[in-house]
């Protein structure tokens, strides 16, 4: 489900200018804020307050309630390592070496090719562990004295637990770590293998001895290996920071949950509810979730920054000089009804400085968040006004910070912000639902080269 599976559309009836301008001119006979200068006072003052109110980025802090959050089960997590997983073992279990062998100076060996089919399960080792399980192989050579070069099939299993760990990445995403050098703590790998071809005495022999080393080049030489990632939706403004500030594996259910807390002054969600809202049901592996009030403050951000247009005409077209300023209160999320979650953002209006007098009115754009057959769509359905002089409605659906609100909203809900070494992720949603305060998109996963 790249951006090609998101739809925007815009709808909703117009009102006609001419109506309202009649409408507005009939209720006044005076023109320009310098004939209602006590209402221009007023409404330019309720536009400086509302602009306070809007705050500012702030401190960043790690510990803070997640405003944005991914659950992936472990199927999904498997189908993103095992690709970076199995290309870090296998280098380090190519290697050769020399055995100690009792009444020898030792005997040179080789391990070539080898093979390994692995899968990652959660663990209650630590709340972030995973236990790594699966087979392994290859071609093991040995020089035995005076019976030469020998060689054998190598066969054997793997089991080690590893804890996973999360950090911000080089890139600026927040990756997933597969962290071999912090397994130390919580023991060695056990490994077995059997050299059955090689004369039974020596396989007696060297097995234990062949093991040793692989238990020992497995916990000493495997990399920390980024397995996965979040990919941070592209908030087109500057002075945006964010760190992990939740992460950990629900073995009931058995997924790994990541929440990220931004320096934005937005609501989070409590811990404890937000792996609720996050369950994922049978035929799921990826859950998405973002705070609503993080996507208001990304859109006054970019507003404050010039980056999202604050002024308009009276009929909502972008101006630099236009008479109209906009202010956004929030955006507002219904009860989910069917594969649908209704949306309203709140928005108000100050007109000053045009010939029509000053006033203020309050707007509403509403949306519909729905699913159908495995794609999701954004859909604005309507622009409402409350206490209006004048304004197209239909116009103003078409305002930047209603694009930038849905776009960024449908930035944070889409499977690129899944990522993994080299892989993508394809998602077929079936669920849209609001938990925990956030707006959550749920469905089955695949990677994607």
């Amino acid at each position: 489900m790249k951006m090609a599976g998101w739809t925007m559309k815009a709808g909703g009836a117009a009102v006609g200018l001419g109506a309202m301008l009649a409408a507005s001119l009939a209720l006044t006979t005076s023109t320009g804020c310098e004939a209602l200068s006590a209402s221009c006072t007023q409404v330019e003052g309720e536009y400086e307050q509302a602009v306070r109110a809007e705050g500012a980025p702030g401190e960043l802090d790690p510990q803070g309630a997640p405003q944005i959050a991914m659950a992936l089960r472990m199927d999904m997590v498997n189908d993103l390592a095992n690709r970076v997983l199995a290309t870090a073992l296998t280098e380090t279990l190519n290697f050769q070496g020399t055995i100690p062998v009792s009444g020898t100076q030792g005997l040179d060996f080789s391990v070539q090719r080898p093979s390994l089919a692995l899968e990652l399960e959660a663990s209650s080792a630590c709340e972030t562990c995973v236990r790594m399980k699966g087979d392994w192989g290859g071609d093991f050579g040995v020089t035995i004295p005076v019976i030469g070069r020998q060689s054998s099939a190598l066969n054997g299993s793997v089991d080690w637990t590893v804890p996973l760990s999360v950090e911000r990445d080089a890139n600026g995403e927040v990756a997933i770590y597969f962290d071999s050098p912090a397994a130390v703590r919580l023991g060695a790998p056990r490994i077995t293998g059997s050299i059955a071809a090689l004369p039974s005495s020596w396989a007696r022999t060297l097995e234990p001895a062949l093991m040793n080393l692989v238990q020992e080049r497995l916990a000493d030489q495997v990399p920390r290996v980024r397995i996965a990632g979040y990919a941070m939706p592209d908030f087109g403004v500057a002075g945006l920071e964010f760190t992990p500030s939740l992460f950990k594996l629900d073995s009931r259910s058995n997924a790994l949950i990541l929440g990220i807390r931004t320096n934005l002054d937005a609501p989070g969600s409590d811990a404890a509810a937000l792996g609720s809202a996050l369950q994922l049901s049978e035929g799921q592996n990826v859950a998405l979730g973002v705070q609503p009030g993080l996507i208001v403050e990304g859109v006054r951000l970019a507003m404050r920054e010039g980056k999202v247009a604050r002024r308009y005409t009276l009929t909502g077209n972008e101006s630099e000089n236009g008479p109209t300023y906009a202010t956004i209160d929030n955006l507002q999320v219904g009860s989910a009804a069917g594969s649908a979650v209704p949306l309203g953002l709140n928005f108000r209006l100050f007109n000053h400085g045009a010939d029509w007098g000053c006033f203020s009115m309050d707007g509403r754009a509403v949306s519909a968040l729905k699913v159908e057959e495995g794609r999701v769509s954004l859909d604005l359905e309507k622009v409402e006004f409350s206490g209006s002089r004048i304004a197209d409605a239909a116009n103003w659906g078409a305002a930047q910070f209603v694009t930038r609100t849905q776009g960024l909203l449908s930035a944070a809900l889409n499977d690129d912000v899944v990522v993994g070494s080299d892989l993508g992720v394809s998602l077929r949603s079936d669920q849209v639902s609001a938990g925990a305060g956030m707006l959550v998109l749920k469905g089955q996963g695949a990677t994607t080269d």
